[in-house]
C-alpha cells in the first residue's frame, strides 16, 4: 500500500526524520525519493524546508546536513536511533530502532501504531539485564529468534531502552513505521523546528 497524499502535507514527520537520517552522507533528490518511496515533488518541498531552516548544504554530489543539521540529527539520536536493517521476518524488509529512556507504554498500542503506518507486523521489546525481552511476560527474544536477538545487540541498547522492530512489504514502510512508533513516544521532545516542518 502506498501513502496517498493530498496537497497538504506533502510529506509526514516520519519522512522528514528519515530524510535527516539519510543526509548524514550526500544524497541526490532521486535517491531520497527512491529510498523513502516519496514523490520527487514532495522530496523537493521537504529539502526546501530543511534548507530554509539552514540545516542543509547542497553541492553537485547531492544534499547533506551542515553543522546545524548535524546538531539536530544528534538531538534526535539522543531520543531514538536511526532504523537499521536486521534479520528479516517473514522474508520481508525488517528494521529496528532503539528508543532511549521510553515513557510508560503499552506494547499492543505501539504495535497497532506501526501497523497503522503500513507495517505488516511489529515487535516491541525491552533491554533488561543485558538481554532483549518481551516486556509483557519477560520472555527472552533469544529463545524464539536467536539470530534477530544477536542482530539487535549490535544496536547497543542500554538497560530499560525500548527496541522497536517493524517489517513491511516495502523497505521504506518498514523504516518509517519504526520511526512512527518512536515518534509516538518521543515527538514532544524533538527540536521544535522539526516538529513544525509538517505544519
Amino acid at each position: 500500500m502506498s501513502w496517498k497524499r493530498g496537497a497538504y502535507p506533502e510529506f509526514t514527520l516520519e519522512d522528514a526524520i528519515a530524510t535527516l537520517f539519510l543526509l548524514t552522507t550526500p544524497k541526490g533528490r532521486k535517491q531520497i525519493s527512491e529510498e523513502l518511496d516519496l514523490g520527487e515533488g514532495s522530496v523537493r518541498t521537504l529539502l526546501k524546508k530543511l534548507s530554509n531552516l539552514n540545516l542543509l548544504e547542497s553541492k553537485q554530489r547531492g544534499h547533506y546536513l551542515n553543522e546545524k543539521g548535524m546538531e539536530v540529527y544528534k538531538a534526535i539520536s539522543k531520543l531514538f536511533s536511526e532504523p537499521v536493517e536486521v534479520k528479516s521476518i517473514d522474508n520481508l524488509p525488517t528494521y529496528a530502532t532503539v528508543v532511549k529512556n521510553p515513557p510508560n507504554f503499552k506494547s499492543i498500542e505501539l504495535r497497532d501504531e506501526a501497523i497503522r503506518f503500513f507495517a505488516k507486523g511489529a515487535m516491541i521489546l525491552v533491554c533488561k539485564n543485558n538481554d532483549v525481552i518481551f516486556p509483557e511476560d519477560g520472555r527472552l527474544l533469544s529463545e524464539t529468534l536467536p539470530e534477530l536477538s544477536e542482530d539487535l545487540r549490535k544496536l547497543s541498547p542500554r538497560e530499560g531502552d525500548l527496541i522497536v522492530v517493524t517489517w513491511a512489504e516495502k523497505r521504506a514502510n518498514a523504516i518509517k513505521s519504526a520511526i512512527h512508533v518512536a515518534l509516538t513516544l518521543k515527538k514532544k521532545e524533538l527540536p521544535m523546528e522539526i516538529i513544525n516542518l509538517t505544519r
